[in-house]
């Protein structure tokens, strides 16, 4: 990418954050964008590296990088919101960026689940029972005291009196089960 095409990419920020808040929808980005973001820093890190750090050019170039970072930010909020506005009211979003596109699938699945939900407890009056946050943990019952322990998660579980109950992650619970330390149960 040549040196002009990056130095407009401040010019380019700017008019993508004016016509984002401008329009209804989500803007079109241009395809190189990420091309251009990542040239775009990596020379002004470099140029920032071997300037003079009292130069007022130095100053002046490190003020544009953070314009161009709270504009970035600023950008992607309000794409944000435009997003989860479109989801909600069931419509799928255009002009998105690949990692928008991802969160766009998840969330649409993590509403859709919400409402199915909702209409069994509105229309059956059944409240469903929600295994998913389980999934990753194993219900386990302590066959003696134990310790604290700390698990994969990186959190500390305990300490733990023989017959206690515990959710635990699923690998911390199965290797406590194979050293006999606690026994797996089985949730109906």
């Amino acid at each position: 990418m040549s040196k002009e095409t990056v130095e407009g990419f401040y010019d380019e920020v700017v008019s993508m954050w004016l016509k984002e808040r401008g329009q209804e929808g989500l803007a079109p980005i241009p395809q190189d964008f990420e091309a251009k973001l990542h040239a775009y820093a990596s020379l002004v890190k470099q140029q920032l590296k071997i300037s003079d750090k009292k130069a007022i050019s130095t100053a002046i170039k490190q003020a544009e990088l953070e314009t161009v970072k709270k504009l970035l930010s600023s950008l992607f909020e309000v794409r944000f919101r435009k997003i989860i506005h479109a989801i909600i009211k069931g419509s799928r979003p255009e002009n998105l960026l690949s990692v928008e596109r991802h969160f766009v699938e998840e969330f649409s699945k993590l509403i859709y689940e919400y409402r199915e939900r909702i209409n069994s407890i509105a229309h059956d009056f059944r409240v469903p029972r929600i295994k998913e946050r389980l999934a990753k943990y194993e219900v386990v019952c302590f066959m003696q005291t134990f310790p604290k322990v700390v698990c994969e998660d990186m959190k500390s579980y305990g300490p733990f009196v023989q017959y206690d109950l515990a959710a635990l992650p699923t690998e911390s619970a199965r290797a406590l089960a194979t050293r006999s330390i606690a026994r797996l149960l089985e949730l109906p």
